[in-house]
């Protein structure tokens, strides 16, 4: 992320250089807060009739945004507050679309403050990771981020019987098509590790290929299934975890895993929901906690300020903290427990959270 401040103490100059940078700008946008950017907008003037697409520039006031994974880009809603007078689009509602490598001007009312700055400047790609579960009836590819897991890929595999003198063909041939294509992946997305697990020796075979071609990390692990299954095995392999321990995504599911695990054994380390973890966060009692995005940039005022209290005070006592998208792999369960779940770093007994 390229920062530099702007004009006076309250607006700063940024330029979002990979998808995490987009991330964390929305993060800490504010509704109320202006972005000073060139939109495309069909306009027209006093003296015609029809309509024509024209880049202008403007000020909008912002009411909310929505990042969009794997486009780089990041839309922004809001109203103009300042345009082209002959267009008359001053008071219109107006989307911007926030790509890389585009330089916007952000304002805030009050001053930009020094921590919201170190975190805009400290930004940047956390690394990219490809995922491959293989078996002899199907496959999947997955592409994992520090903002989640998407599903690139996954078909079903159609070979002939064992004792059919063409399966040996047809096994080469599916290896050669899925290395080209896995190849391919690793160049588009920028990906520096590999991960190729399976139940069989399809795994291993794709392997040796993709190393005769590329030099590439890869991380050979044995599952249960191929496909989705197989994908969603192997993020909840410890070796894994450890390989990619920098991917809030694969964080996100060890402490999700740790707190499922409290839950039926010692209810009394965990909280859930915004309430109870915005309680035990003024304590000072979180030790890791997971929580929604979209609860940190929501419109309403009152669970926004929740979630950045508990932020700041998990920050403060030094809590491990993990923010997730809803690409995540953890999202459906998370969203269960109101989009944020604490581990504790003592027993809080759960009748204290009962109003």
């Amino acid at each position: 992320m390229k920062l530099e401040l702007g004009q006076g103490k309250n607006q700063i100059v940024i330029t979002p250089e990979s998808e995490e940078d987009l991330w964390n700008l929305m993060l800490i946008l504010r509704k109320g807060d202006y972005i000073y950017t060139r939109v495309l907008r069909d306009v027209s003037t006093k003296n015609s009739k029809s309509k024509e697409r024209k880049p202008i520039d403007i000020k909008l006031r912002i009411e909310n945004a929505e990042f969009q994974p794997l486009t780089g880009k990041l839309r922004i809603f809001g109203v103009i507050e300042e345009g082209p007078e002959r267009f008359g689009v001053k008071g219109r509602h107006q989307s911007a679309y926030i790509s890389l490598g585009q330089q916007i001007v952000l304002e805030r009312q009050e001053e930009w403050d020094e921590k919201t700055i170190n975190k805009l400047k400290s930004s940047g790609p956390k690394g990219k990771g490809l995922i491959v579960a293989i078996d002899y009836e199907e496959y999947a590819i997955s592409l994992i981020t520090s903002l989640g897991v998407y599903n690139i890929e996954s078909n079903s595999i159609y070979l002939s019987g064992k004792d059919d003198p063409n399966r040996e063909n047809e096994v080469d041939s599916l290896i050669n098509d899925l290395a080209n294509r896995i190849i391919n992946y690793l160049s588009k997305e920028k990906a520096n590790v590999l991960i190729i697990a399976g139940p069989g020796n399809l795994k291993d075979k794709l392997s040796e290929k993709i190393k005769s071609m590329v030099n590439v990390k890869i991380i050979i692990d044995n599952v249960s299934n191929g496909g989705i299954a197989g994908i969603n095995e192997v993020l909840r392999r410890k070796s894994i975890i450890d390989a990619l321990k920098e991917f809030s995504s694969i964080k996100s599911q060890e402490i999700l895993d740790e707190f499922m695990m409290l839950a039926s054994k010692d209810r009394d380390l965990i909280a859930y929901t915004l309430n109870e973890v915005y309680n035990v966060a003024q304590l000072g009692a979180i030790d890791k906690i997971v929580i929604l995005d979209k609860l940190i940039y929501s419109i309403d005022d009152n669970e926004r300020t929740l979630a950045e209290k508990i932020l700041e005070y998990a920050e403060k006592t030094r809590a491990e903290v993990v923010i997730v998208t809803e690409d995540s792999i953890v999202y459906p369960i998370l969203s269960n427990f109101g989009g944020v779940i604490a581990i504790l770093r003592y027993k809080i007994p759960r009748e204290s959270f009962k109003n």
